[in-house]
């Protein structure tokens, strides 16, 4: 026996020194520019320790951020996926480790009288009377353990194991980049639901105003200072200013719905909460871009196709392993005895030694269509996360260029409402000193509730800039 498990061992080991299973380096070198183009600010501190939002001086977001953390559904849904990358990991380790079995069991059998202990079946004469069979009956009682090993040899457990191994750091990447995205969208929906409140108080003031406007050219008409034409524009323009609240009002509500959900309540959860207007947040010195060779370890959703390529290298290990024997061992080591007094006793122990060697012969084109499947899914991965790279500098040039060109625009629209306003104040005392027609009024007033707008706007716009610009940029969502 000895001899056999010996010449066994030593095959195999001729085998794996004319064999290694290797397969590529999983991490791709990528080329990242040494700055960014245009206007992007310098380099900053890792931003995965900064909670960017906080800069932002609204405590109710920074609560909402926390609130979402504790609370969204999404996230729980990657939590148990880690969960779920855990236990085949666990898996994965077992297989590389000895099964060990304990049993127990007690067996009553009769022999047939035509068996081969039976006369019948040329049994000896003691089980003979008369030339007829005689049956026999026994008891076996058995306990033991049983034991069995797949060496690997070729490296195929390893490769399963460290397959799994990457899958599980792919899922907690995954519930980075899951907390990343929920982070972006509470603050988008936040600063959406300030900017669309901020708009409702312009419009509610400037129909105040329009109306006050449309009062006073009517009692002008009474007095036959102007034509009636005048009040039926004022009115209009009153009416039309009006008619934009109610979107504005369904809009804010949406707001608040998305954020209930975003923070795994009911959408009607946050109203009473939210009701009540802000300001929009400040975007005063927050700003940090950091250098695009810091983005691979930045951004989570990268890290996450990082890993998904390592652990599909991996497979390509495994499948290669097929392609060599496998070598596994049993062991049996218990007691055996038909009469419970010498169950313990040393006669009634009993062992084996069973080694096993199987070669793939017949089956090698599959498996090797098998190397090539999983060596063609490396390749696409690895296009994917070249292509994924690529696209993540593109959305960070992209946020770069829309934050900075809209910070330009924004103090044109601040110098343009500041206009507009005295524009509107002239044409009003003018018009009540009859030194200038209604059509003025009415134009001055149309392009300041514009300009406001549109600063208001751009206010939020900016600040939907900066949330992206972080999101790219993949920093913040550790600091919650």
């Amino acid at each position: 026996m000895k001899a056999r498990i010996s010449a066994a061992l030593t095959m195999a080991a001729l085998l794996t020194g004319c064999a290694k299973v290797q397969t590529q380096d999983p991490a791709p070198g990528l080329r990242a520019p040494a700055h960014w183009s245009g206007a992007a600010a310098a380099a900053a501190p890792a931003l995965d320790r900064v909670a960017w939002w906080k800069g932002l001086g609204d405590p109710l977001l920074d609560e909402l951020m926390a609130r979402a953390v504790q609370g969204s559904l999404d996230l729980r849904q990657a939590q148990a996926r880690i969960l779920q990358a855990r236990a085949t990991l666990g898996t994965a380790k077992a297989a590389r480790l000895p099964s060990v079995n304990a049993t127990t069991e007690v067996s009553r059998s009769e022999t047939s009288v035509n068996s081969v202990n039976g006369a019948g079946g040329g049994g000896s004469s003691a089980n003979t009377i008369n030339g007829a069979g005689v049956s026999g009956t026994s008891t076996l009682y058995q306990a033991g353990f049983d034991a069995s090993w797949e060496l690997d040899l070729f490296g195929g457990l390893r490769k399963s194991q460290q397959a799994a191994e990457d899958r599980l750091q792919a899922s907690v990447e995954d519930l980075g980049d899951v907390t990343l995205t929920l982070l972006g969208d509470v603050a988008s929906n936040y600063i959406t639901l300030r900017g669309n409140q901020a708009l409702l108080a312009i419009a509610r003031r400037n129909a105040e105003t329009q109306q006050e406007t449309a009062a006073i050219t009517e009692q002008r008409y009474r007095l036959g200072l102007t034509s009636y034409l005048d009040v039926a524009q004022a009115k209009a323009e009153a009416a039309s200013t009006r008619a934009d609240i109610p979107t504005l009002q369904a809009t804010i509500q949406q707001s608040m719905h998305r954020l209930g959900i975003l923070l795994g309540l009911e959408p009607t959860a946050l109203e009473d909460e939210l009701a009540p207007v802000q300001p929009l947040p400040s975007t005063h010195g927050v700003l940090s871009a950091g250098l695009p060779s810091e983005l691979l370890a930045r951004r989570p959703d990268l890290r996450r196709a990082e890993r998904k390529l390592a652990a599909a290298m991996a497979d390509i290990g495994v499948a290669k392993a097929d392609l060599y024997p496998t070598f596994d061992l049993t062991l049996g080591l218990g007691l055996e005895s038909t009469q419970t007094s010498h169950f313990a006793s040393a006669a009634s122990r009993y062992w084996s030694i069973v080694p096993g060697l199987s070669l793939p012969i017949f089956n090698r084109g599959k498996l090797k269509a098998a190397v090539a499947n999983k060596q063609a899914v490396y390749d696409e991965q690895l296009a994917g996360f070249q292509a994924s790279f690529h696209s993540a500098l593109e959305d960070v040039e992209n946020a770069l260029a829309n934050y900075y060109s809209e910070l330009e625009r924004h103090r044109d629209l601040e110098e343009a409402q500041r206009q507009d306003q005295d524009a509107v104040t002239l044409a009003s005392e003018r018009y009540r000193l009859g030194l200038t027609s209604f059509l003025d009024v009415l134009t001055t007033q149309q392009s300041l509730y514009s300009a406001q707008n549109s600063l208001n706007k751009s206010d939020a716009q900016m600040l939907a800039n900066l949330v992206t610009l972080y999101k790219v940029l993949g920093g913040g969502w550790k600091a919650v």
